[in-house]
This record gives structure tokens, sequence and C-alpha cells, in this order.
């Protein structure tokens, strides 16, 4: 094989060292098994919750706040993965991410709660097909998609802003439109975040898999909630 067809099939990192394809597989692969086993058991176990609270067996306003606990605990543990994990060891940075599945356990099914079986069903069967599709695109394409930092930055800022005075508005038409921003944004940094994972993954550092799994998770939540917002059926 001449050292064209090499360079096909492998990634150079940033110290000029020539990276197999098949260790940029590896962790890609690995991240996506984390993203669905976690989101899998996270649903499962959440679903359990909301049961518990539908039948009174846990108390609706004790669990209120246990909810913004884990909505705090989660924020914090995301942060302290995002920007510290190199700090890290593998295996401390796994339990951090394990712990972090938990406060998502308790805060999502807060969200599930208000809407019927079917609503859920159906959203989050949407925002599985579209987190598939963005993931394979950005696997697969050409086209350098962290030049769109900046704009997807400012993209985030600006619907933070919106949402902000819409607390105050209190417009549904509003709400609506920035809900397929919302679903929009987190597509395009669903495949952001992919193509950032297979350019580091030419570091050979395992934790990263653990790292944007996190982010690619956290991505296909939110699509999940945007989807919810738009077209559940509130109980």
């Amino acid at each position: 094989m001449d050292l064209k067809a090499k360079l096909k099939d492998s990634l150079v990192s940033e110290t000029g060292a020539v990276v197999p394809s098949e260790i940029v597989q590896s962790i890609t692969q690995r991240s996506f098994l984390w993203t669905w086993a976690i989101t899998a058991i996270v649903f499962a176990v959440a679903y359990y919750i909301v049961w518990m609270i539908k039948w009174w067996a846990i108390d609706p306003s004790q669990y209120m706040i246990a909810f913004w606990v884990s909505a705090f605990a989660w924020l914090w543990l995301v942060i302290a993965i995002s920007w510290g994990y190199q700090k890290m060891n593998y295996a401390t940075l796994s339990v951090l991410t394990i712990i972090f599945a938990l406060a998502e356990w308790v805060w999502l099914a807060g969200i599930l709660a208000a809407y019927n079986a079917a609503s859920v069903i159906n959203a989050f069967a949407g925002a599985a097909l579209l987190f598939v599709i963005m993931w394979v695109y950005g696997y697969v394409t050409k086209t350098d998609l962290t030049k769109f930092w900046t704009i997807l930055l400012v993209w985030l800022i600006t619907l933070v802003i919106l949402e902000v005075v819409n607390m105050f508005l209190w417009s549904s038409q509003l709400e609506m439109i920035l809900s397929w921003v919302w679903v929009l944004l987190f597509m395009w940094l669903t495949a952001w975040d992919l193509q950032m994972l297979k350019m580091m993954a030419a570091t050979w550092d395992r934790r990263l898999e653990l790292v944007f799994w996190v982010s690619l998770y956290l991505d296909f939540i939110n699509l999940f909630i945007m989807l919810l917002q738009l077209f559940g059926n509130r109980n």
C-alpha cells in the first residue's frame, strides 16, 4: 500500500504523528455506545420515578426539592467534566459521569411527569432519528464544521436572552418559534460535537469518549425536550 492510501485510512494529529483510523473509530463508537446505554437507563429509571410520583409513593412537594438539587448537581458536573477532565484519570471521570446520569434520573422524571406516555415515546423517537442523522452527517462530512463555532455560540447566547425576555412576555408564539430554533441548534451541535470528537480522538486520549458522550447526550436530551414541548400533550 502506498503512502497516499495509508493517509486515507488515518488521521494526522497536531504533533504530526499519523493516527490509525481504527483508534478514531474505536473512541467514537464507544462514545456512541455510552450515549445510548446511559440514555436507555436514564429513561427507564426516570419513568419508574414518574410512576412512583403518580401513585403518591413519592411526595410531589418533596420531589421538587430533589428536582432542583439534581438540576444544580448535573449542571455543576457538566462544568467539572468539560473543563477539568485533563486533571482526572479515566476511572475518576467514569464515576463523575455515572453520578451525572444519576442526577439526570431525578431531574428528567419531573419533565416526563408533565406529559402522557404517547407524547414521550413520540418525542423520544423523533429526537433519536434527528440525533442519528446528524451523528452520521458529522462523522462522514468533509466540511469543516469547527469554523461555525462562533456562529453557534452567538446563536446559543441569543436564544438564552430571548428565553429570559419571554419569561416576562409569556408569548406562546415566541416560545414555539424559539423551540424550533433550539431544535435546529441542537441538531447542528450534535454534528459539531461528533466532528470535534473525531478530531480530538487523534490525541489517543480515551477520556474524550466520556467528555463527548456527556455533550452528545445533552444534545439528545435537549432535542427530546424541545420536541416534547412542541408536540407533547400534557397530563
